[in-house]
């Protein structure tokens, strides 16, 4: 008896061929859902919402693509698949094309993720004020949606500076006053803190006591700028006017 596989069900089997993820439910073919996290003090932290300044970039840039990390549940398989997500109009101020276009995400054959990628405009309407974009990733004829709980994420954008990603503690109450004359002093847009685990030096990443440093570098770089200048408001349309300044009950 010759007990060789046809070559002709070869493909077939390739193409089917699939293996199982350490995931909720093995149970599923393939399943999607919003996966962006970010380490907090050696905790692993899930985001659901992103900001983004065109007032940081060069001011040639007009648009630019922004990629929201994706997770698979389920079954790898030897093909690409497809994905797609859409705005919930109720919560969302941006208007397509003008503002942003959605483009589908790539699931590559083998991985368990992806990216979600959404183009952001830089329009002369967003000079003065951000808009926002919720989405919502839908199924479609390659993955359906998993994770009920992870299947929103928000992006906010304009021409205007707004609270980064990573603003330190140690730096005080946010104010874009503050955020704009640390962006002057320390020549840096975001603070990533560091983890407990982290024993070597990273660039890019920011230990408590790099970052209270900066703190105090900031209150003498603004005390010497005060003397010049004038001072500088955290808000400047609040009736009672406080002065910036950077410590972590400020």
């Amino acid at each position: 008896m010759n007990n060789k596989t046809p070559l002709y069900i070869l493909p077939l089997v390739l193409t089917m061929a699939c293996s199982q993820h350490d995931v909720m439910d093995y149970a599923l073919d393939g399943r999607i859902y919003f996966n962006d996290t970010k380490q907090v003090n050696g905790t692993t932290v899930i985001q659901t919402e992103r900001n983004y300044s065109f007032a940081l970039q060069n001011s040639a840039l007009m648009q630019d693509t922004l990629y929201i990390p994706v997770q698979l549940m389920g079954n790898v398989c030897q093909r690409d698949r497809t994905f797609s997500a859409t705005a919930i109009a109720d919560s969302t101020t941006a208007v397509s094309p003008l503002h942003y276009d959605i483009l589908p995400g790539v699931l590559k054959a083998g991985e368990y993720t992806a990216s979600l990628p959404v183009v952001v405009k830089r329009t002369a309407d967003t000079q003065d004020h951000y808009v926002s974009l919720k989405l919502q990733l839908v199924s479609t004829a390659d993955l359906a949606v998993g994770n009920a709980d992870a299947l929103t994420y928000k992006l906010n954008w304009g021409d205007m500076l707004m609270k980064p990603a990573n603003w330190p503690y140690y730096f005080g109450r946010y104010s874009t006053n503050k955020y704009r004359f640390a962006i002057d002093v320390l020549g840096l847009t975001d603070w990533p803190q560091a983890t407990r685990t982290q024993s070597a030096d990273i660039e890019g990443v920011y230990s408590i006591a790099q970052m209270q440093l900066m703190a105090a570098q900031l209150n003498e770089a603004y005390a010497e700028y005060r003397l010049t200048h004038g001072p500088i408001y955290v808000d400047d349309t609040a009736e009672e006017k406080v002065e910036i300044h950077y410590s972590y009950d400020s």
